[in-house]
């Protein structure tokens, strides 16, 4: 009987060495665990809790372990340089090897930059965005941060395998990123609860010209559509990016052709229009043109879904020579100091600079209520991830998700635009 990706990763993995079909419960050998700012409380306050005084009193392997404080670079409260402190002290005393901590980024990006995760392996972290890992073949899932605290002493954990969602998207990779489109125009189509608890497997004549970019664009918000992992298969374009990331083998996982799949989707990428997502739900997705000439007040890009090269890119490109809008604020965070310094490098910043952008630092600020706050009333169209109430402070204030180009183009009109009319000119 042919297997999914899903149960093909949950097979390798299986401690009882037997294949794993959907719906099986299994215990799981876990490859590689990330925490992030919030590890001082599986490492210390848990281990308290279940009675080691001192802490954890070890960890399963120290070089399967990956601590990167992100979300709070520099830190921004009292509160949290202590938390920070803690952890610089438990990571030494538990002899953890991968800890990057003064270093601005995502979590997740900066698990990308440095090839701490391989195509084939189960990587669990204690964020939901994790599941990002998926664009590199890597069975990457969020989980609590009491299993955490178990991953930490024992190096396994028990899942349910899920059932899987094929997804296939057929067309041809326009000169701009189309990710985020993608993925709305899904939740819009079949509601932002479609992959709720499954796993989903991307495939179609687009993948293969797909960037890492973009992939990772997908993967990442299929926790948006609640998904518990969003994999690619493993082809040129990810050999490439690991190898240049890491000398460490690995094993890829490829879906077999008789495997099973609870759904399956197909998408022609080029009869789909640009879409956004309207306050205040993933899911309340319309064809951009519906609230064009809807005024804004900020635009942003951004975090574990798109702050990375590509979105900055377009964004360069749009305000080339122009000036944002009188008027808004036009927010943009590289996703980790490696995009920075890639952006840099080719010139990017300098262009979003003289247009009248601001480049803040790099992380997770600029897509909860960190940095960029809103007053009442005011609206923002964002690339960032969710754009329910409250995300970026006040109640009142109205969040729109859309693509970097969309976010882009309505950054130097003021106003929510349909972007194809910069096609061309692109």
């Amino acid at each position: 009987m042919g297997q999914t990706i899903a149960e093909k990763l949950f097979s390798k993995n299986n401690i009882h060495g037997q294949p794993a079909y959907a719906g099986d419960v299994i215990e799981a050998r876990i490859d590689g665990a990330m925490m992030h700012y919030h590890a001082s409380e599986p490492m210390h306050d848990m281990a308290q809790q279940a009675g080691f005084k001192n802490g954890l009193p070890r960890v399963w392997d120290p070089e399967r372990i990956f601590v990167l404080l992100d979300h709070h670079q520099p830190t921004l409260s009292q509160k949290q340089a202590d938390e920070n402190a803690l952890v610089r002290s438990e990571v030494e005393r538990l002899g953890i090897r991968c800890f990057h901590d003064s270093e601005p980024g995502i979590a997740h990006q900066m698990m990308a930059d440095y090839g701490l995760m391989r195509p084939g392996e189960l990587v669990v972290g204690n964020d939901s965005h994790t599941i990002s890992y998926g664009a590199l073949n890597v069975g990457g899932t969020g989980i609590t941060r009491a299993d955490m605290f178990y991953v930490l002493l024992f190096g396994e954990l028990w899942f349910q395998v899920p059932e899987s969602i094929r997804i296939t998207l057929n067309g041809t990779q326009p000169n701009y990123p189309i990710a985020k489109d993608i993925i709305l125009y899904l939740a819009g189509q079949y509601g932002d609860d479609f992959a709720s608890g499954k796993s989903i497997e991307y495939t179609g004549s687009l993948v293969p010209q797909m960037s890492i970019d973009s992939r990772m664009c997908l993967s990442a918000h299929g926790v948006e559509v609640g998904a518990k992992l969003a994999m690619f298969p493993y082809d040129e374009r990810t050999r490439d990016y690991v190898q240049k990331r890491t000398d460490r083998g690995y094993e890829p996982i490829v879906a077999d052709a008789d495997a099973k799949y609870v759904r399956e989707i197909t998408v022609d990428v080029d009869s789909m229009p640009f879409v956004v997502a309207k306050p205040h739900q993933f899911g309340n997705v319309s064809p951009i043109d519906e609230v064009r000439g809807q005024r804004i007040h900020q635009a942003q890009i951004g975090s574990c879904a798109n702050g990375r090269f590509e979105d900055i890119e377009i964004a360069a490109r749009v305000l080339k020579g122009r000036k944002v809008a009188k008027g808004v604020r036009f927010l943009i965070s590289p996703a980790s100091q490696k995009v920075y310094l890639e952006c840099m490098k080719a010139g990017l910043i300098e262009t979003l600079l003289e247009a009248g952008a601001q480049v803040i630092t790099p992380g997770c600020g600029i897509c909860q209520p960190k940095v960029g706050f809103l007053s009442n009333k005011e609206v923002c169209i964002t690339s960032t991830t969710r754009n329910f109430k409250g995300r970026k402070g006040s109640l009142d204030a109205e969040i729109y998700l859309a693509g970097p180009l969309s976010v882009a183009a309505a950054a130097l009109a003021g106003e929510i635009v349909n972007p194809k009319e910069l096609v061309n000119a692109l």
